[in-house]
C-alpha cells in the first residue's frame, strides 16, 4: 500500500541517491510493509551497470544505509527513516 511513511521513506532513498551522483531511474528501490511482523522492508534491486564510477557510488549508499550484501533493509519505519537520516547527515561530509 502507497502511503506518507512509505513516501516518506521513498522520498529520502531519492535525495540520497542524489548526493551520491545517482538519478531515480538508475537503480530500483522498494519499500514492502511486512503485515506478518511490524516492520518495513526496503530493498535496492537493479543497480546501475556499466559505469563504474555510478556503480561505487551505489555500493557505498548502500553500505551508509546499512542495507545488506542482498539489497535488503529489515526494519520499523522509525528505524529506516532514521538509517535515511543519518545516512543523509553522513553524506553532507562525503566528499
Amino acid at each position: 500500500m502507497l502511503d506518507n511513511i512509505n513516501i516518506a521513506i521513498m522520498t529520502k532513498v531519492n535525495e540520497l541517491a542524489k548526493r551520491y551522483g545517482l538519478k531515480p531511474h538508475e537503480f530500483l528501490a522498494t519499500v514492502k510493509d511486512l503485515p506478518d511482523n511490524p516492520g518495513t522492508l526496503l530493498t535496492f534491486r537493479a543497480p546501475p551497470t556499466g559505469n563504474p564510477i555510478k556503480e561505487k557510488s551505489f555500493s557505498k549508499m548502500l553500505q551508509v544505509l546499512g542495507v545488506d550484501q542482498d539489497g535488503f533493509l529489515k526494519a520499523t519505519f522509525t528505524d529506516i527513516l532514521n538509517a535515511m537520516d543519518n545516512a543523509l547527515h553522513v553524506s553532507d561530509r562525503s566528499p
